[in-house]
């Protein structure tokens, strides 16, 4: 038996790949360049340039008119599939979905998806369906379909009329299946099926039949977006209205398979190096609240680049908006040796949901355990976290000879001032817990080249992670590449990764109690340095007066972000100053005396509070 299930995609997404399971891009007359690696709706006879209209059914039209040796034709969307497996039930969302979060090969096990499966299923029916859905168990949806349908807002009831009017006059015997539909609350949604051959070219022929009459009728002028997608959604409904008159008018086999929804169906890309020769590539990770300080960040490289070199800058990232991408873009878009890039990574966020986090530390921290596997074709990369300023030409740092070493990075004087007396349990935390066996040689992981080749050959992904999750790390990631990294570790001068001097107390409270050559280290290094990092909780975006915090406002004040910096700044100043004032209960007594309760003078009082306050 031959069976094709087309997926429409009206975007770039990752698909499994077999030979039932067919991407196939809906619109692509409407766009110059076709999507990679799946079939496109403008072949043949066709009516993909009315995909504003009719959305998916451009494929559904495409199969129909040009595709006739199948046994079997069905329809998915880009992220929603039925699952194939009849074993397990999954719980449902409230729209009575089952939802994932990735579409990977994981999912395709869990859900069937493979050829083998889908075909055994399909050859028992004659149509499968996604499970009826109740809308009177969804919010907002009324209690009957046709209050489903107008309850958007965007949709019109004189375009239903329309359909039931065309209805009445070329399909009279389908009228009352859709009263009973209109009427009734339960409803197979997002036009998915698979239909044997036969019924699959009735109920095409049936359709788009009705839908062009519909077509012609309708009064587009002032629709919205989603208004003009109109015969779509009649299209949901007639398929309701065929099921029903088909389970009256014939012994069809129908399975009924609960619908998957998958949250991230982007195309996984394999970046490269972005240039040919002198290739300089650097690694950063961050969320999207992060961006104002990774512009700062990313001026301060700018301002030191060499024109010898390339610039390759991959920023990984989860929730990194398209704006925020643009503008951080717009820093380079006058220079041609640097290129911006972006590395979405949400799609191992499973992978880190049960790794221990602490303190200020965000998830992003644990992403350069990533990089050896995610950028395969990169054999070095020069990783740097995002509270750091840089004061020198990367490139020197780069070009760093680490042939041999898992990576090189800079001795940590603050750890080792905790380990040397001022935390009393670090050394007892380190010497056996995390088991480091030279402990003065523990390195900052904020500023680290790593040899991505020779970590490739030293460790799998899976044996980072498991490791990274076998223990509650005190210092999370750090700690896990100091324990897989010592013994191949080439330290680098302490100029290139230069701790502030945290609160007034890291360097005369704890670096002070490191080892004297280690201290010496970090004080010379403090008259020459090539990178300040920002360590700890205490920022310069938030102590403008703190240790080189002047560094990073010089460079905060040429970014497109800097009024953002300053509006978070007095926000953190003006909450500080609210806390502080009802922190003063005495003065209370004094303000009601000299302003009294319902005086005119008390009513100015509090509006200028509310205005500094509130």
């Amino acid at each position: 038996m031959k069976s094709t299930i087309f997926i429409s995609c009206h975007k770039e997404c990752s698909f499994i790949k077999n030979d039932i399971l067919k991407p196939i891009e809906v619109g692509s007359a409407l766009r110059k360049e076709r999507f990679e690696g799946m079939i496109y709706d403008d072949v043949g006879d066709n009516i993909s340039l009315s995909n504003p209209r009719y959305c998916e059914l451009t494929a559904q039209y495409f199969a129909w008119k040009n595709i006739t040796d199948q046994d079997y034709y069905g329809f998915f969307h880009y992220r929603r599939y039925l699952s194939f497996n009849t074993v397990k039930r999954y719980k449902t969302d409230i729209w009575g979905n089952v939802v994932e979060d990735i579409l990977d090969r994981s999912a395709e096990k869990k859900y069937g998806l493979d050829g083998k499966t889908i075909s055994s299923l399909i050859e028992r029916y004659d149509i499968i369906l996604p499970e009826k859905k109740d809308i009177t168990k969804m919010p907002h949806m009324g209690k009957n379909m046709r209050e489903q349908y107008l309850g958007s807002g965007y949709l019109h009831a004189t375009d239903l009329d329309i359909m039931m009017d065309v209805l009445n006059e070329k399909y009279p015997d389908f009228v009352k299946y859709a009263e009973k539909y209109e009427n009734g609350h339960m409803t197979y949604l997002n036009n998915m099926f698979i239909m044997k051959k036969q019924i699959f070219e009735n109920y095409s022929q049936w359709l788009f039949d009705i839908l062009k009459e519909c077509d012609k009728r309708i009064d587009y002028k002032d629709y919205s977006v989603e208004a003009i997608r109109t015969p779509g959604h009649l299209a949901e409904r007639l398929l309701n209205i065929y099921c029903l008159y088909l389970k009256d008018h014939g012994d069809y086999s129908i399975k009924e398979l609960q619908t998957v929804a998958f949250l991230n169906t982007d195309p996984e890309v394999q970046l490269i190096p972005a240039y040919a020769e002198h290739n300089i590539a650097i690694a950063l990770s961050a969320n999207d609240y992060y961006v104002p300080y990774v512009s700062t960040l990313l001026l301060s490289i700018r301002d030191h680049i060499s024109s010898y070199y390339n610039y390759d800058i991959i920023i990984m990232n989860r929730d990194i908006s398209p704006e925020s991408k643009r503008r951080l873009s717009e820093q380079f878009s006058d220079i041609n040796n640097v290129s911006l890039r972006f590395l979405d990574v949400s799609k191992y966020e499973k992978q880190f949901a049960h790794l221990f986090l602490r303190g200020h530390f965000a998830l992003e921290t644990y992403f350069r355990l990533l990089m050896p596997s995610i950028l395969p074709d990169y054999d070095k990369v020069l990783y740097l976290d995002s509270d750091i300023v840089v004061n020198a030409d990367l490139a020197e740092l780069y070009n760093e000879d680490i042939d041999g070493y898992l990576l090189a990075g800079c001795h940590d004087a603050d750890t080792a001032g905790l380990y040397n007396g001022f935390e009393p349990d670090k050394k007892e935390y380190m010497d056996n817990v995390l088991k480091i066996k030279q402990p003065y040689e523990y390195f900052q992981a904020g500023v680290l080249l790593f040899n991505l080749k020779e970590f490739r050959d030293t460790y799998s992904t899976k044996e980072m992670l498991e490791f990274a999750a076998s223990y509650k790390w005190q210092l999370l990631d750090q700690d896990v590449l100091n324990f897989l990294a010592q013994d191949k570790t080439k330290i680098i001068d302490m100029s290139w990764n230069v701790m502030t001097n945290w609160r007034g107390i890291r360097i005369p409270n704890i670096i002070n109690r490191a080892p004297k050559y280690l201290r010496d280290e970090y004080m010379d290094a403090r008259s020459h340095p090539k990178i300040i990092h920002y360590a700890g909780p205490d920022k310069p975006w938030q102590q403008p007066y703190s240790d080189y915090a002047e560094l990073f406002w010089k460079y905060a004040r040429n970014s497109i972000y800097y009024e953002v910096l300053i509006q978070r700044l007095a926000y953190q100043e003006a909450v500080a100053a609210k806390k502080e004032w009802r922190g003063f209960p005495k003065a209370r007594p004094i303000v009601n005396r000299v302003f009294p309760a319902g005086t005119h003078r008390r009513a100015i009082l509090d509006v200028i509070y509310s205005k500094i306050f509130n």
